[in-house]
């Protein structure tokens, strides 16, 4: 068997997280960092917790928040197309063709 090839083990190898927490440990690293822990988990802990390292929470909330304005803004003009479809046709007192209804909703 050849000598010194495997790696060496730090039998007293502290681990960091992010939340301060820290704890010993057997690894081939001296130290390591990590950014969730058993204690700051939410599995463990029951309280969510957004770990967030480049904004990424915050550009998909704003995304989320703009995407509902959206639906908002639709379903308004939806609304409004369908209260003229329905004021043009009570005039005539006949229900709109699908065609037609096709038509005013390729328009938009």
């Amino acid at each position: 068997m050849k000598k010194d090839i495997q790696p060496k083990l730090y039998k007293d190898c502290k681990v960091t997280c992010a939340c301060g927490n820290t704890f010993v440990t057997i690894s081939t690293l001296p130290s390591i960092m990590v950014d969730i822990c058993s204690a700051c988990h939410p599995f463990y802990t029951g309280q969510q917790k957004f770990v967030d390292t480049e904004g990424r929470i915050q550009k998909f909330q704003k995304k989320a928040k703009a995407m509902e304005e959206r639906k908002k803004v639709t379903e308004s003009k939806r609304k409004e197309k369908a209260g003229k479809l329905n004021k043009e046709n009570k005039g005539n007192g006949k229900q709109p063709t699908l065609k037609e209804l096709l038509e005013t909703t390729d328009k938009a």
